[in-house]
C-alpha cells in the first residue's frame, strides 16, 4: 500500500471519528435536556419593587422561581432558580388625564449551577386608576366653596359667579397637586408568566 493511500485512509478515519464524537455529544445533550413548550407556567417572586413613579423602559429586574417547573412529574427547573427580566414600558401617573401604567417581562432563567438561558414570556401589564372621578370631586368641591365665599362677600350674583370661578381654579390646582395615582409592584410579590417560545433547558439532577 502506498504512503498516499495510507495517509488518505488515516484522514478519512479521523473525519469519521470526529463525526461520531459530534453525534455522540448531540445525543448526550439531548438525553440531558428537555424542551419546555410554549404555555409552560413560570411563576416568580420579584426581587425588587417596581414603581410607575420611578421605573423606566429597559430597567433590569430580577427574582427567583416561586415553584418548580415540572414535566411528566419530574422537576426540570427547581424552585429558587434565578430569573431576570426587563421593564418594557412604564408610565408615571399624570395629573387630570394620564393614568399610570406598567409592563414588564422575563428574559432569562438560570438553574442552580447552570448557565443563563434566554427565554421569552408573556408580559405583566397593569394600568392604574383613572383620575376623572377623583379630580372632578376636587374641582366641584372647590367651586362650591368658592361660590359660598362669593355669596358671603358680595351677596349678589356677580360675586357668586366670581367666587365659583376662583374656587374651581383652586380645586383644579388641588387636583393637580394631589391627583397622582402611581402604583408599585412590591418586592416579594408572586407574579405568573407563561413561555411564548419553546425553550431547551438542561435537566435538573435531583
Amino acid at each position: 500500500m502506498s504512503k498516499r493511500v495510507v495517509k488518505g485512509t488515516v484522514r478519512v478515519s479521523a473525519i469519521a471519528a470526529a463525526l461520531l464524537m459530534t453525534a455522540a455529544s448531540a445525543a448526550l445533550a439531548g438525553e440531558n435536556s428537555v424542551v419546555l413548550m410554549p404555555g409552560t407556567r413560570v411563576t416568580v417572586v420579584l426581587g425588587q419593587t417596581i414603581a410607575t413613579a420611578t421605573a423606566r423602559a429597559g430597567d433590569h429586574i430580577d427574582g427567583e422561581l416561586a415553584r418548580d417547573i415540572t414535566m411528566n412529574g419530574r422537576i426540570v427547573v427547581p424552585k429558587g432558580s434565578r430569573v431576570e427580566g426587563r421593564v418594557v414600558a412604564a408610565t408615571p401617573s399624570g395629573t387630570l388625564s394620564q393614568p399610570a401604567a406598567l409592563d414588564f417581562t422575563l428574559t432569562a432563567l438560570t438553574p442552580p449551577g447552570g448557565l443563563s438561558i434566554p427565554i421569552a414570556t408573556s408580559h405583566y401589564s397593569r394600568k392604574g386608576e383613572t383620575h376623572t372621578k377623583h379630580e372632578v370631586e376636587y374641582i366641584a368641591g372647590g367651586a362650591a366653596v368658592g361660590a359660598l365665599i362669593g355669596q358671603l362677600a358680595g351677596r349678589d350674583t356677580k360675586s357668586t359667579l366670581t367666587g365659583t370661578a376662583a374656587g374651581a381654579v383652586a380645586g383644579t390646582a388641588a387636583a393637580a397637586a394631589t391627583g397622582r395615582l402611581d402604583f408599585q409592584v412590591e418586592a416579594g410579590r408572586t407574579v405568573g408568566f407563561t413561555l411564548r417560545k419553546a425553550t431547551r433547558v438542561p435537566v435538573f439532577m435531583q
